[in-house]
């Protein structure tokens, strides 16, 4: 099984993704039925996803991923590796005018 010394550099865990940014699945470390149900709710290799909300009290976080809006917890949420990627709302010299209507 990995491990955070595992990771491939510049990857974090999906926990750790600020609110509004992008990261590209690399891997799923869950075991078991954890890992099926990441799986089967699409958290898969090359997947992007976005950090859109965390409850008041920090836990759990909504995400974005294939059009869907799901809310893990940060114990399944710490399970994932991402590369972060810029955020299309973040990033704000980029842009062919496509979303400034």
């Amino acid at each position: 099984m990995e491990n955070a010394h595992d990771r491939e550099p510049g990857a974090i865990a999906l926990s750790d993704l600020h609110m509004g940014q992008t990261g590209i699945i690399r891997s799923v470390l869950a075991t078991g039925m954890a890992r099926s149900r990441l799986l089967d709710l699409g958290f898969l290799f090359g997947t992007r996803v976005t950090a859109v909300r965390r409850a008041p009290l920090g836990d759990p976080t909504a995400f974005t991923i294939r059009g869907a809006m799901l809310a893990l917890r940060a114990q399944d949420a710490s399970l994932v590796t991402v590369t972060p990627v810029d955020s299309p709302q973040m990033n704000t010299e980029a842009g062919t005018g496509a979303g400034a209507c």
